[in-house]
């Protein structure tokens, strides 16, 4: 019986056509080819795939619940048809949007980065101070820090070494190791606990274990927008926000979604506009809000630490409590618009702990809020909340934390109370375009002392050539006499110099001040700065001079107060010790490298096509500011190199871990080579094509035209064995390297051939 629009078949035909067999074909998804072939399995004219192989062409297998190892029918994808051809080995695709994976534009999508490295070597930065007032001071700030790739060890304190006082106080001493795997960081020594919007830090000696987002400067911790959108063909996409372009890339056909950081914190407005290349345009708008303050979802930061708490800071050298005490801080995104928060702290008769959370309120601004407890000798409650409203036309931040009872922290039992309550709150309303008004108070009461409530008024105005009007006044609702008003011009001039002028009146005496400068340039130079002024009827004047060079900063201040004129000078840099050799440099905050050339003198040394310096005595120059855990490029220029210089590599890439040095080497190695010209005993030229042995470097290469060979590696004396057709001859001659650089001519010598033996 045969089936209604079938035609009959053999049996034997039909069965064969009815067994499933391995197919690799040629895939189309919506029209777009794919870049690759396909295995399937068929079975008659029906196909199956892994899920494995679906989300290679494109299928959302975890949205439509299909584990990479099941083999799953096309016509069992929901919406999904396809075509397929046997004689060209070709399946067309027909997928709905939902059943896509959506193209990502996504800037959390960590690109790969270099493995960041350190040298091993000393950085003593120093800033040396000395005046002449009330007989001669001098003081001496000094950083001593070693680094190498496990980790890095610093001591700061500063000397006074006047006549009045000759002492040594020390700040912190501390060793550190970072590990950008895990984004963490350990601390052995002088740190600074942890805290939360609502908690308190303080200085302790111990051990210390944080995250640090800082080793992954490309990681975006916030929660980013995700704005989605469908493209029919392959198009070009744009985004604008606040009606500014932020990017244009190209995305195929189907789903996409844009997580990018749009460049804007607080709310906006995004657009994004899709382009065919029939010029069809699609439009779509929606309202966006980014706080930095969240987490996203899914990332935590934590930090613990134990040790005992520093007291007198930059008084006494070390003055620890003798009490063990501990703290810790959490925070995770449990969603991109939920984060929590939870802060611990404990030590001989106090326990303190609290728990928080940020709420994003769509793009109607953050709430935050928070409680606290405190148990011991110092038991009480604490409580906060805040609201946070960014926009691009006004602006409020308010926040208010209140303690009942003898709330304490680790802070407050070391003798700084907590203040019973704390309130802020900032409104700004830009209007006009260059104008902006803000208005903020801020209100803070310590147990037994009087409260103290600011109100501030703040007017802006931002003219054309760099005129800028600010008019501020403040005052303290409880205390009258805490009062001022002020009124300041500036205005930018070329050259990079800058004029500024105030006047006003605080607690009711009057102060004006008129200040002309220009600062140092960033590649180096010299800076000044003038500047005049008087308070309450007494004169103060100022003029400054700054040089800034490769190896540091030298400041020379004279000063006139009421009559009494001071002068004083500063030199700040630093001294590194690597690689062998000795550097002064500007001051070094963070990462760093040390170029070397191998001794080669005078080479141009550039940081991202930006010139330095050139290679000193020893083939040394210090790069002193780079971004650790950054990819930073090193390049040298041997254009102006000798002829007979060979170069490896003339750019690299260099990554510093954390307040460390890494050595930059480019090997600059020199030739010792020459143009040998080859006769035979009867003064013609060795054929072209003869064999020559160097025997000292064991290379090989032949003769050239006119009897000229090309031998490197040259030493005081060498041996050349020349093998020809039926014929051998040796040549030995010596080598010494020309003054001038030049590649020499060496010859004609003469290759005396005897036969070969059979």
């Amino acid at each position: 019986m045969l089936l209604p629009g079938r035609a009959a078949v053999p049996a034997s035909f039909a069965g064969e056509m009815q067994q499933t067999q391995d197919v690799y074909l040629e895939v189309a998804v919506n029209g777009e080819e794919v870049p690759f072939i396909v295995h399937f399995q068929a079975t008659g004219a029906r196909l199956s795939a892994t899920g494995a192989d679906l989300a290679r062409i494109g299928v959302a297998i975890g949205k439509l619940g299909i584990a990479a190892s099941a083999q799953v029918q096309l016509d069992a994808i929901a919406g999904a048809r396809y075509r397929y051809d046997r004689t060209h080995q070709r399946v067309d695709l027909t997928l709905p949007d939902n059943a896509r994976q959506p193209y990502m534009v996504d800037s959390r999508q960590l690109s790969p980065s270099m493995p960041a490295t350190s040298g091993r070597g000393l950085v003593l930065n120093y800033d040396a101070f000395a005046q002449n007032q009330t007989g001669n001071r001098f003081a001496l700030w000094m950083e001593q820090r070693y680094f190498d790739p496990a980790g890095v060890f610093s001591n700061t304190g500063i000397a006074y070494l006047d006549a009045a006082s000759r002492h040594y106080l020390r700040y912190d001493t501390s060793w550190s190791r970072s590990n950008p795997d895990t984004l963490s960081t350990f601390q052995w020594g002088d740190a600074i606990t942890s805290s939360l919007a609502w908690s308190r830090s303080i200085r302790f000696a111990g051990f210390q274990w944080r995250s640090n987002f800082a080793l992954r400067p490309d990681l975006v911790t916030f929660p980013l927008p995700v704005l989605t959108g469908s493209a029919l063909v392959p198009s070009s996409l744009d985004l604008y926000v606040n009606n500014m372009q932020h990017f244009n890339v190209q995305v195929p056909s189907g789903p996409f979604v844009v997580n990018e950081v749009p460049g804007i914190t607080g709310g906006g407005n995004a657009t994004l506009i899709t382009r065919n290349a029939l010029g069809q345009t699609v439009t779509l708008s929606m309202p966006i809000y980014i706080d930095t303050q969240m987490l996203a979802k899914g990332l935590s930061s934590y930090s613990m630490e134990v040790g005992f708490l520093r007291r007198d800071y930059g008084i006494a050298s070390f003055d620890y409590d003798p009490h063990l005490a501990g703290s810790g801080s959490w925070r995770q995104g449990l969603s991109d618009a939920l984060t929590v928060e939870a802060h611990g702290e404990a030590t001989d008769h106090l326990f303190n702990a609290g728990a928080g959370a940020l709420v994003r309120l769509g793009a109607d601004g953050v709430v935050n809020g928070a409680i606290g407890f405190s148990a011991g000798r110092l038991a009480g409650t604490q409580l906060s909340v805040g609201y946070q409203w960014l926009e691009p036309h006004y602006a409020i931040d308010a926040q208010s934390i209140r303690t009942f009872g003898h709330y304490g922290d680790l802070a407050a039992r070391d003798g700084a109370p907590v203040p019973t309550h704390t309130d802020r709150l900032t409104v700004s309303l830009p209007f006009f375009g260059n104008q902006n008004f803000a208005l903020s108070y801020i209100g803070s009461k310590l147990p037994q002392v009087q409260a103290s409530r600011i109100v501030s008024l703040t007017y802006g105005l931002s003219l054309r050539h760099s005129l800028s009007v600010n008019l501020s006044a403040y005052r303290d609702i409880y205390q009258h006499a805490s009062r001022g008003v002020f009124l300041n011009v500036s205005l930018g001039l070329d050259d990079h110099v800058s004029l500024n002028a105030v006047v006003g009146s605080q607690g009711g005496r009057a102060y004006n001040n008129l200040q002309a400068f220009r600062p140092v340039d960033y590649a180096g130079g010299w800076g000044w700065g003038l500047q005049t002024g008087q308070f309450n009827q007494m004169g103060f004047h100022q003029a400054q001079l700054q040089y800034l060079g490769n190896a540091g900063q030298l400041t020379g201040i004279v000063q006139n107060y009421a009559g009494h004129t001071t002068a004083s000078f500063d030199a700040l840099g630093s001294i590194v010790l690597m690689d062998g050799d000795v550097q002064f440099s500007r001051r070094i905050y963070d990462g760093f490298a040390l170029v070397s050339t191998n001794g080669v003198a005078g080479v141009p040394v550039l940081h991202e096509n930006r010139l330095l310096g050139h290679t000193d005595d020893s083939g040394h120059l210090l790069v002193p500011d780079l971004n650790s855990y950054q990819a930073n490029r090193i390049a040298i220029d041997t254009s102006a190199l000798p002829v007979d210089m060979r170069i490896d590599t003339t750019a690299m890439v260099v990554v510093p871990q954390v307040q460390s040095g890494v050595l930059g080497r480019f090997t600059i190695t020199r030739y010792a080579a020459a143009s040998i010209l080859l006769h035979d005993e009867a003064g013609k030229p060795i054929p072209a094509g003869t064999r020559v042995h160097h025997v000292e470097s064991g290379s090989d290469t032949i003769v050239g035209y006119d009897g000229l060979t090309f031998v490197n590696e040259l030493q005081a004396s060498n041996h050349l064995q020349l093998d020809g057709v039926a014929w051998h001859c040796t040549v030995t001659f010596p080598y010494k390297p020309p003054t001038d650089h030049a590649l020499p001519l060496i010859g004609p010598l003469v290759c005396r051939r005897e036969a070969m033996r059979p």
